[in-house]
């Protein structure tokens, strides 16, 4: 606001306010601002449009490279004087210089592209594909370079737990020839009933415990060179201890009943999948759809949420491990004769991280075998426990015949126990020695 000392001042710089405060105050200068912003809507259109049109760009968070530029040049303008011609021929050299990689490569967003809009051919003229980049070398060298730190580090972390011949870590050999020293642990998750076939101690001396009688008859059958640990202690799946010290090669789980992995037992077994374990299932309630199967396939979920459950052919290495089995899994209890499951990680054809047996063999295992390969009819007396144990297990009938039982559990003979403990051999012999055609290609991955 002018004051009246303003108005009376005579001064140039007083003259040119009063002038200004004029400008503003009349029509003329917002007629002036909205004729300015009309040319600027117009004129600023057209070069944003041929901008567009020339370099394609759009927003997106993907890209996909289109080698040179479009097509379809406009024709030429008429030509400028050379006063002209030479001030754009050295901004073009400027442009051009900073430009330089630009030219090489256009990139050209495609994944939030509207889906009815359409490109004309001459405006891609050559689109980088899936094929491109798996024939590019460069690319597929990287590749190959980030799968080997990859399974160097899933190498380091399998052998942890597994000492092969000659105190080599790792397994050695494979098939017949396997040799292998570790520790088999049996997982303890909450919810459930993880020990249904755990079995108990009593004197120093396991009964009823599946794992430990498989264990017990793989030694025997591979002559030591395959031997395994059981601890009494199971291993709480809800610690992270393990996976940092332990380094388990494989996790034995079961059970029956319905269950919730907890967060911590979640995280924990992801992470351990990831480094290169495994779980290996085996349903304690045989069959599909029961409340253990139906749980497991839950919970898994939850561990691999981007995974599923795939069946094994009977073509699978597992069937040819160590005893031949032509016509897939041998039949269990009560007969059921599933096909045995996987879950895969990693890329391409991704190696098994779950491996899920639904016929229930653990309750097979549950009865022990002598060095005779027999059914095992002993009874201890335990001094621990002042009473009289059978090794058999619960579900070998030794003396009576029950109909309840004959109903429950069925298809409960020699044979039955006998091809369930080739089976779980085959089943250890695969586990330990799945990554070995993979760890040949590493340095230092001879057998």
């Amino acid at each position: 606001m002018l004051t009246e000392e303003d108005l009376f001042d005579r001064s140039i710089r007083a003259r040119l306010k009063r002038f200004a405060k004029r400008i503003i105050n009349t029509q003329y200068f917002f007629a002036a601002v909205f004729l300015h912003i009309i040319f600027l809507a117009i004129w600023g259109g057209q070069v944003i449009f041929e901008k567009i049109e020339a370099k394609g760009l759009f927003a997106s968070d993907s890209e996909v490279f289109v080698a040179g530029p479009p097509g379809g040049a406009p024709p030429p303008p008429p030509p400028p004087s050379q006063e002209v011609q030479q001030k754009e021929t050295d901004v073009k050299n400027t442009v051009s210089a900073a430009r330089a990689p630009e030219r090489a490569m256009t990139r050209i967003a495609t994944s939030k592209v509207n889906p009815n809009f359409s490109v004309p051919e001459t405006a891609l003229p050559q689109i980088v594909t899936d094929v491109d980049i798996k024939s590019d070398g460069a690319i597929q060298e990287k590749i190959a370079r980030a799968e080997t730190a990859r399974l160097m580090g899933v190498r380091a972390f399998h052998q942890g737990g597994i000492q092969g011949a000659g105190g080599k870590r790792g397994t050695t050999g494979k098939g017949r020839s396997t040799v292998a020293k570790f520790t088999c642990y049996v997982g303890k998750y909450e919810g459930g009933d993880w020990d249904c076939n755990f079995g108990f101690v009593a004197d120093n001396r396991w009964y009823q415990n599946c794992i430990n009688n498989l264990m017990t008859q793989i030694g025997r059958w591979t002559k030591g060179n395959v031997k395994a640990d059981l601890r009494p202690e199971s291993l709480q799946i809800s610690s992270r201890e393990w996976i940092e010290k332990v380094k388990p090669p494989f996790i034995f789980i079961t059970g029956h009943q319905d269950f919730v992995l907890n967060e911590a037992e979640v995280q924990n077994l992801r992470e351990y999948l990831m480094l290169g374990g495994l779980l290996w299932i085996d349903s304690s309630l045989p069959g599909r759809r029961s409340r253990f199967d139906l749980a497991i396939r839950r919970e898994m979920k939850k561990v691999l949420p981007d995974r599923d459950f795939e069946p094994v052919g009977n073509n699978h290495p597992v069937y040819s491990s160590y005893y031949m089995f032509t016509g897939g899994p041998p039949v269990s209890m009560n007969f059921y004769r599933e096909p045995c499951e996987v879950i895969k990680v990693g890329a391409g054809e991704g190696d098994v991280a779950v491996f899920y047996t639904i016929n229930d063999y653990s309750d097979l295992w549950e009865t022990a075998l002598t060095d005779k390969d027999k059914i095992d009819v002993e009874t201890d007396f335990s001094h621990q426990r002042n009473q009289w144990i059978g090794r058999w297990g619960p579900h070998w009938r030794r003396y009576t015949w029950n109909w309840e039982d004959e109903f429950y559990y069925r298809n409960i003979t020699e044979k039955t126990i006998h091809e369930s403990y080739k089976f779980g051999i085959n089943i250890v012999i695969y586990l330990l020695t799945r990554f070995q055609d993979k760890f040949m290609s590493l340095p230092g991955g001879s057998l």
